[in-house]
């Protein structure tokens, strides 16, 4: 036995039960030194990623004034040619939770160059990422949903039903961010940057599907949109609540879906590629709704559709489906 043998090997009792240590030294054995220092960068990142979510539940609020008192402006003030793209207060929320996002994306990128991919960021994000990705997109649907089942001076145009519909469906969606959340960081390893993976839909790919919708039905407000001849907006609003329960069901669920960043980002390109990636970029200002939809969507299917050819793939060598086991989160 080594001497480094020696300081790893574990001391005489401490495979014994939790039972059957007195107090004192489980108390001993639980304690953990306490946090001297953080990283700051990633940290930065994932509070703009949480100040972001926080700002769209504000944003909420300012819609509702805005429904019930005429003299509060019911616009947001931006610059005059962006005022096309925010027609809302939900739409400029929608603008933050995108932000969110990219801040999400940055703070494990910026902890993997500092080296200090800690447990602290770990739970720090999935606290920033349960406000910016679970709170802010239910409270945005909802928002919609209240101002129009109970205008100011006005009839509905959101019936009892479509409220307790919406109601339910947005609180499963809530509620199944946070278990996704809190599922990952007790199953995922601290360095992620392998992983090629997640088991279930990522919560950030949830909140584009959801915020690509309330931002569409925002647009199609302004712009009177239509569907087949019948009100577009009005359509959307019956949508969004069962789509809202389908992505929370995805979210808990064992669907393997690709890690865009460590497979797609990461890795080298040909030039040609360049080219898409400018039409997305066009395609993005003329219409950021709908690129952000289809976009969003793509990904989310995509899931589906790789999970049952991998299942066929296992069927036809004779393995029955359930034999794929995912150790990614």
């Amino acid at each position: 036995m080594t001497p480094n043998d020696r300081l790893n090997a574990e001391p005489p009792g401490a495979r014994e039960s939790p039972e059957l240590l007195d107090p004192p030294a489980l108390a001993e054995r639980d304690e953990r030194p306490p946090l001297r220092a953080i990283a700051l960068l990633p940290s930065a990142a994932t509070l703009g990623n949480l100040i972001c979510g926080f700002i769209a539940v504000f944003l909420c609020l300012l819609e509702i004034r805005a429904a019930y008192s005429p003299a509060f402006p019911a616009q947001p003030r931006v610059l005059p040619h962006l005022q096309a793209y925010v027609p809302s207060y939900i739409a400029y929320a929608a603008y933050l939770i995108i932000a969110a996002m990219i801040f999400d994306a940055l703070d494990g990128r910026l902890a993997r160059i500092a080296r200090r991919t800690t447990e602290f960021g770990a739970q720090l994000d999935s606290i920033a990422d349960v406000v910016s990705f679970g709170v802010a997109p239910t409270a945005m649907y909802l928002t919609i949903l209240l101002h129009r089942f109970a205008p100011a001076d006005a009839d509905p145009t959101v019936s009892a039903a479509l409220w307790r519909i919406g109601l339910i469906g947005g609180l499963v969606y809530l509620s199944c961010a946070a278990i996704r959340l809190a599922r990952y960081n007790a199953e995922n390893i601290r360095d992620e940057s392998a992983a090629r993976k997640f088991s279930g839909l990522p919560t950030p790919g949830a909140a584009a599907g959801f915020t690509a919708l309330l931002l569409l039905h925002e647009q199609w407000v302004n712009v009177g949109g239509a569907f087949s001849g019948s009100d577009g907006a009005a359509i959307l609003r019956w949508a969004i609540a069962p789509v809202a329960f389908g992505l929370g069901m995805l979210m808990v669920s064992r669907l393997d879906y690709v890690h865009v960043f460590n497979v797609y980002v990461r890795r080298e390109h040909p030039p040609t590629h360049l080219v898409a990636l400018v039409v997305i970029a066009v395609a993005t200002w003329y219409s950021p709704e709908i690129t952000l939809t289809l976009g969003a969507f793509a990904y989310i299917v995509s899931g589906m559709v790789l999970n049952l050819r991998r299942r066929r793939n296992l069927a036809r060598g004779g393995l029955p489906a359930s034999a794929h086991v995912n150790h990614h989160n």
